[in-house]
């Protein structure tokens, strides 16, 4: 990701020297003035300390707007010195005394700084939750430099989820508005994020025209730091253009600045980017010396974002430098954080969110062009003499108008609906082409390497054999269930219940996995009596038991025991005669808050098992589903350490 998407800029308002500092005795508004005059001058320990000064008066020298203000002051000061916990501290405390108070403009800004810190630490949900209400809040005090940063950050999020067009339409909205507010500040940032869009689109040519705007801007006004960020991106265009020396010689330029003023976030982007242009050139070392340098300072900020980025890079480096083994083992990490990062960006439910808004947006347009057609048709009254006929005819005509927005707005609905659905649909087909390419990127590498006598222990060869098997087995279950799950969504998979054997479907469904029994020696002990009938679809069944005995496999450590049972039962609340059918393991187990999930929500979610197994998501949505559609229902207790039981009540076979 470009660090250019999100820069909150500390606004300050006065221009006075520091030097007074010692000069005289101050009151409140002097220690505030003076700490405004150092933050603008980038001396953040002096403004710092300077805004803990004006704190130290009495509630009766300062209005509270003076000292959330402050605390908003302090919080944007730590976020750009890389201190993201400070920062957050600092906007929680003005979040809570302007909810007290209904402080909205304070408010507004500590909801955008904490939006920045929570994209940073790529939990875009709560991001764009927060960006959201402090554009409504901005807009609703008309303060349009701040709406222009809020909208940025919104149109931000947009370009890191893929959706180029609608942050293009943002970043031309903010250029217009800082245009003609004069708005320095804001112009350089809109051209930044203007190249940013180009650069994603891989336009890197046209990407640093509008870098070099920003820059000339940023330069012109002493905006060092912003400065600063903008070198980084102009080499990161050069780097992508293959223009390695030229990419250096911008990166040290940003380095130099961003250094001085401990920039952290933006050293992270500098570093790896100098990383990749010296990997580029073939000169490892230097390259290996940058991504340290990153992955340092991510466990110094605690910002993830970039991780993935960073360790893919460096195992790319190995693999160029021949050590593969090395790169096999970087790319294992890799893929963890990689995934670590998907799962945390929850990108369903952030479609959903940024959906609503558009949504909701769209209909207070449609208010808005509603309240303009009663106001001038109220004008048009007031000016003439209305006779009955013109407000029969001005009736009729509003009456439809109503009809008109009423079939907009339903039109509109739907089509967010079908967008939204496409969207799901596209991004569980990303999600299950990530899961293949990853196992089968690794059987790629472990393949050569055996093919080129990598290993000469005999060991070592078998645990890579034994890898390759638990790859192939991941893949092989992941088909199964998108086929199962493909079928059932489309309606395909036709219910056609009939009295079937249990304890002959369990014994089926077990010969199934003995390859994965004998790779975890596991035991599995099969109680379910051969007499208990149920009545439900033998397919459904099936693939019920296969994915909880596969699950109880996964998640059992080696040599773990598994209990196979079934009794009859009733359903407590028809009184319908049922039958339980029980799986038992001694495995890792969960927590409650993890079962309550998995049994009412519908989010496609893996996790890894025991071995390191990597399953597809979609096996207990199938069994919730088969399980819903049989007239059944399931119970899940487990505890962390302690093991799982999963119970599964199927109709029994009426009399």
């Amino acid at each position: 990701m470009r660090l250019s998407f999100l820069l909150l800029s500390v606004t300050c308002f006065f221009s006075l020297k520091t030097s007074y500092v010692s000069a005289v005795s101050h009151t409140h508004l002097d220690y505030f003035v003076l700490a405004d005059s150092c933050a603008k001058k980038l001396n953040y320990d002096c403004a710092i300390e300077l805004y803990n000064k004006a704190l130290l008066f009495e509630e009766g020298d300062s209005s509270l707007n003076s000292y959330l203000s402050i605390h908003n002051r302090i919080g944007d000061i730590f976020y750009k010195q890389g201190y993201f916990s400070k920062a957050n501290s600092s906007y929680q405390l003005v979040l809570r005394n302007a909810k007290a108070h209904d402080a909205k403009g304070a408010k507004a800004r500590a909801l955008m700084g904490q939006s920045h810190i929570l994209w940073r630490y790529g939990d875009n949900v709560k991001s764009i939750q927060n960006i959201l209400q402090s554009i409504d809040l901005f807009r609703s005090l008309k303060d349009t430099s701040n709406l222009v940063s809020a909208s940025n950050i919104l149109a931000g999020i947009y370009v890191s989820t893929g959706e180029l067009k609608k942050a293009s339409n943002i970043y031309e909205e903010t250029l217009a508005i800082a245009i003609a507010g004069k708005d320095s500040i804001g112009m350089a940032s809109s051209y930044e994020y203007k190249g940013v869009v180009r650069s994603f689109k891989e336009q890197y040519s046209e990407a640093i025209k509008f870098y070099l705007k920003s820059l000339s801007i940023n330069l012109k006004i002493g905006n060092e730091v912003d400065a600063g960020i903008t070198y980084a991106n102009i080499g990161e265009a050069y780097l992508r253009l293959s223009d390695y020396k030229n990419a250096l010689e911008y990166l040290k330029t940003s380095e130099e600045i961003l250094t001085k003023h401990n920039f952290n976030s933006g050293l992270i982007f500098v570093h790896y980017c100098a990383g990749e242009s010296h990997m580029r050139l073939g000169e490892f070392s230097n390259a290996h010396k940058r991504f340290d340098q990153s992955l340092e300072l991510i466990e110094l900020t605690g910002e993830s974002r970039e991780l993935s980025t960073v360790l893919n890079l460096k195992a790319e480096c190995f693999a160029l430098e021949g050590k593969f083994e090395s790169a096999y083992n970087l790319h294992k990490v890799y893929t963890v954080a990689k995934d670590s990062l998907n799962a945390s960006n929850q990108n369903d439910q952030l479609m959903q969110i940024m959906s609503q808004y558009e949504f909701e947006k769209q209909e207070q347009e449609n208010l808005h062009l509603q309240q303009e057609n009663e106001i001038k048709a109220q004008e048009l009254d007031a000016q003439q003499s209305i006779i009955k006929l013109q407000y029969v005819i001005g009736g009729i005509m509003f009456l439809f108008l109503t009809v008109v927005i009423y079939l907009f707005v339903k039109i509109y609905k739907n089509k967010v609906l079908l967008d939204h659905a496409n969207e799901t649909k596209n991004k569980l087909f990303g999600f299950i082409a990530h899961d293949i390419k990853s196992p089968l990127g690794n059987l790629q590498m472990l393949v050569h390497m055996l093919n080129e006598n990598f290993f000469k222990d005999k060991k070592e060869q078998a645990r890579l054999l034994s890898e390759l098997s638990n790859c192939a087995y991941s893949v092989e279950q992941l088909t199964d269930d998108l086929i199962t799950w493909s079928v059932a969504q489309q309606s395909g998979l036709q219910f056609h219940p009939e009295q079937v054997v249990l304890g002959e479907v369990v014994k089926d469904c077990l010969d199934l996995f003995h390859h994965q029994i004998d790779f975890k020696k596991v035991v599995i002990e099969n109680k379910v009596p051969p007499y208990l009938d149920v009545y439900v679809d033998r397919k459904a069944l099936m693939s019920i038991v296969r994915n909880i005995v596969s699950n109880a496999i996964k998640f059992s450590e080696t040599g773990g025991l598994i209990v196979l049972n079934a009794d009859e039962s009733k359903n407590k609340k028809s009184g319908e005669a049922m039958i339980e059918l029980r799986c038992k393991d001694e495995g890792v187990g969960m927590l409650k808050e993890k079962v309550d999930s998995l049994v009412s929500s519908s989010e496609i979610e893996t996790t890894r098992g025991t071995a390191n197994e990597k399953g597809s998501g979609l096996g207990l949505n199938l069994v919730k589903e088969f399980v819903r559609k049989s007239h059944g229902y399931i119970k899940i207790k487990s505890k962390p350490n302690a093991g799982t039981k999963f119970s599964v009540f199927l109709p029994a076979v009426k009399n």
